[in-house]
């Protein structure tokens, strides 16, 4: 095994010196590089981000921050360049925490002259205002579909209805017909609450659905609401975002959906139906609701590390590669089995373990590759992305000169692999198929695309920026015959994440680990050699929509 995986290693080096940048020779000390990644320095680092030490790494928190300076420590060592501000490695992100306090908020529905007040965590979620520690909202219910307009496919969940002054309720997700990537960009929440604004709702109701529940159970939402939420400020300090229009959210679940549908033109079992079928409409219910949440504000910082590696060639060197993964988690919450610190280590400190192996990896060759390459371990990415997205509205180099972003939302730890998820967006994905062929590896589409997995990983905060960016990580196709790869990550997903059990004690397969460094180092070891800088493919959804 050892010796295949180094042959493969020389070959595909062999391919990128052929195609590489100004057709140089590929030093012989990549392909050791590629072959140097240690499973043991892997664990170790990975040991200490998922530690109880650092109490589960919760954004602005003393755990968060611990992981951070220890992000920073390495690069250090490794001798890379400071880049984050005021000559350090450390960007201080400015936030606004919010805390809802449950008992003070309330979320009820009256139908026909009846009122029922929804029981906090049972089936109903509030979500705190970005704006006001005290808001409140009581307004006529008008279910909005999915709540997507997307014009270019004639698609639009308000046509035909008035929701101006009204409180909209959606499903959560988006059209099943949708490419599931385009799908995953009208489902954020951000798209939606910016479309609701715009007709002129006044609240936001998003109602829990069964393919909700396959992403994460309802039983584990309380403590997700529970937990602060983030925005970052911009330097007026407004929070990012932020829509004055809208004056209360919640969510409900599937037992609350169908109370809120009593006495409608369809129940909320047709609704469901029609969407699955695709024809799902807006109408009015009969419903009126009342939301009204009180939280704590604070404002607060946390941290972005950022190191660089600056590139060799004279002219390609004021270009930036990034390679990022983030050091944030849940932090302590609810207890279960007796356990409240949610450690995160498949989540992610896998991911920045990878990060600093890549790092060292990098720092270690002789001549470095001709692109500079930037190190970014981001903070608040379970908040919503908001590191990397403040990174990418205020980065440290210019914004013009980052020519890609290479992420890792959780190394490979479960399986060795027979395959990688692709991208169709831009030429990244020519560059790991490539790669991944060369490795004896296949590319698969996206083998859950319910989970919207592209909007909820660092590179969408590039991909808003115009940035060709992926995230890497493994398909379902495990190198053993006897994983079936798609059962061990639904069950991983129903029983570990976002719970105290992704710790360390957890089966982890460290051999997928050197697996999965070594095809992201060689991914972006040929972006940063390549003469042209990636870019968007023609006619790309997002290429379109983002494009500088």
């Amino acid at each position: 095994m050892r010796i295949k995986t180094v042959h493969s290693v020389i070959v595909v080096l062999i391919s990128l010196a052929s195609a590489g940048a100004q057709d140089r020779d590929v030093p012989s000390d990549v392909s050791n590089a590629a072959n140097r990644f240690s499973k043991s320095a892997f664990r170790a680092n990975m040991r200490f981000l998922a530690d109880d030490l650092l109490e589960g790494r919760g954004t602005g928190t003393r755990g968060q921050e611990l992981a951070a300076k220890y992000v920073a420590a390495q690069f250090e060592a490794f001798g890379l360049q400071p880049a984050g501000a005021n000559g350090s490695y450390l960007q201080a992100v400015p936030f606004r925490e919010i805390t809802v306090d449950p008992a003070a908020s309330e979320c009820s529905i009256s139908v026909n002259g009846t009122s029922t007040r929804l029981q906090w965590g049972a089936n109903c979620l509030v979500r705190g205002s970005e704006l006001a520690p005290d808001i409140n909202v009581d307004a006529p219910v008008v279910f909005v579909g999915f709540g997507v307009i997307d014009r270019a496919r004639q698609y639009d969940d308000y046509a035909g209805i008035d929701v101006k002054g009204k409180i909209v309720a959606m499903l959560a997700g988006g059209p099943a017909n949708f490419p599931s990537e385009e799908r995953a960009h009208f489902a954020s929440t951000v798209e939606k609450r910016r479309a609701a604004a715009a007709h002129g709702a006044v609240g936001i109701i998003t109602l829990w659905t069964p393919v909700s529940e396959t992403q994460l159970p309802w039983s584990r939402m309380p403590n997700q609401a529970e937990a602060p939420s983030f925005y970052w400020l911009d330097p007026n300090g407004v929070p990012n975002d932020s829509f004055k229009e809208i004056r209360g959210s919640a969510v409900l679940s599937m037992a609350a959906a169908e109370r809120l549908f009593a006495g409608a033109p369809q129940s909320y079992a047709d609704v469901l139906k029609a969407a699955n079928a695709g024809t799902v409409r807006p109408f009015a219910l009969a419903a009126t609701a009342r939301l009204h949440t009180v939280s704590r504000h604070r404002d607060t910082t946390s941290p972005n590390v950022v190191g660089l590696l600056r590139g060799s060639d004279p002219t390609l060197s004021g270009e930036y590669v990034v390679f990022s993964a983030h050091t944030d988690h849940m932090g302590i919450g609810r207890p279960v089995n007796g356990d409240r610190i949610y450690n995160g280590a498949v989540d992610d400190a896998s991911g920045t373990s990878a990060l600093i192996e890549m790092a060292r990896a990098f720092a270690g060759l002789s001549k470095p590759p001709s692109r500079s390459i930037l190190f970014l371990a981001t903070t608040a990415e379970e908040k919503g992305l908001l590191g990397a997205r403040f990174f990418a509205h205020y980065p440290t180099v210019p914004a013009r000169s980052i020519v890609a972003d290479l992420n890792m939302d959780g190394a490979s730890v479960f399986y060795t692999f027979k395959d990688v998820i692709g991208d169709e967006h831009s030429t990244l994905g020519d560059t790991m198929g490539r790669v991944a062929a060369k490795l004896g590896l296949q590319i698969s589409p996206d083998p859950m695309p319910e989970q919207l997995s592209f909007v909820r990983a660092d590179h969408y905060a590039f991909v808003r920026q115009g940035i060709p960016a992926v995230t890497i990580s493994e398909g379902l196709q495990a190198k053993d015959p006897s994983v079936d790869g798609r059962k061990f990550v639904e069950n991983w997903i129903e029983k570990r994440y976002h719970a105290p059990s992704d710790d360390m004690s957890q089966p982890l397969n460290f051999d997928a680990a050197v697996q999965y460094m070594q095809m992201v180092f060689l991914v972006g070891y040929d972006v940063a050699q390549q003469s042209q800088r990636p870019a968007w493919k023609s006619g790309d959804f997002f290429g379109q929509l983002f494009a500088r």
